[in-house]
């Protein structure tokens, strides 16, 4: 078997979700329609949602898992790091060009919007092969250098630093693109370290993402977790 599927991957689940608001805010950005006010709005805050959650992923990869590589394998994360540094500046850019859309009107604002579609495709792209570098580059590191319990807690340690309303955005977009046992771990594992209120708002918010079948198959696996608790 191979050691990805052995070992835990610190990023598979936040990875799926943050690969699935970029799909999203992409097609969102392109079929923007710049002659209707609330649309051009709901398109740019979408992208601003997804902005939001890719600066908070960068900052907290940089200051816990490179960290941790850097600790036991000096220069390790040096590629991945310099990526953060140009994504933090596509980032910039790309506020900027909404803005751009919304202080212009008419032609002017289909071309600036066409302009952020262009920006915006490329960071996705961008983003996507970086995301396969991690999980494969940077695994090996992490795999050789930590044991899954070290992993695990070194997740827990990023997750805790998380503002409790960004954490339930990522939330959002990570338990619907996860497979049915991958969420059932996900969520089996937040019932345990979350108040039991804040959980289930988690709960109700992802049930309006799921087809009826996959929130069954929730149901199912968490079941015997509430009847222990």
């Amino acid at each position: 078997m191979n050691e990805k599927n052995t070992r835990h991957d610190i990023y598979a689940a936040v990875h799926k979700g943050l690969r699935a608001c970029m799909a999203h805010v992409l097609v969102e950005a392109g079929r923007m329609d710049t002659t209707d006010a609330d649309d051009t709005a709901q398109a740019l805050g979408s992208m601003r949602h997804l902005l939001l959650l890719c600066r908070t992923h960068l900052e907290h990869e940089d200051r816990f898992v490179h960290a941790a590589m850097e600790a036991r394998c000096p220069g390790s994360a040096a590629t991945t790091r310099g990526d953060h540094e140009h994504h933090v500046r596509s980032i910039v850019q790309l506020e900027s060009a909404a803005r751009a859309v919304e202080d212009s009107a008419g032609e002017a604002r289909r071309s600036a919007a066409r302009a952020l579609y262009t920006l915006l495709s490329r960071f996705v792209a961008e983003n996507y092969e970086h995301m396969h570098v991690e999980e494969t580059r940077n695994n090996i590191v992490l795999w050789a250098e930590y044991t899954d319990a070290e992993l695990i807690a070194l997740k827990g340690r990023l997750i805790a630093a998380i503002p409790p309303e960004v954490n339930m955005a990522f939330m959002r977009w990570m338990a619907p693109s996860l497979s049915p046992l991958e969420r059932a771990e996900l969520l089996g594992n937040a019932r345990q370290g979350m108040p039991a209120a804040a959980f289930d708002a988690a709960l109700a918010m992802i049930k309006n993402h799921l087809s009826t079948r996959d929130w069954f198959k929730l149901q199912v696996a968490l079941a015997p977790l509430a009847h222990a608790a």
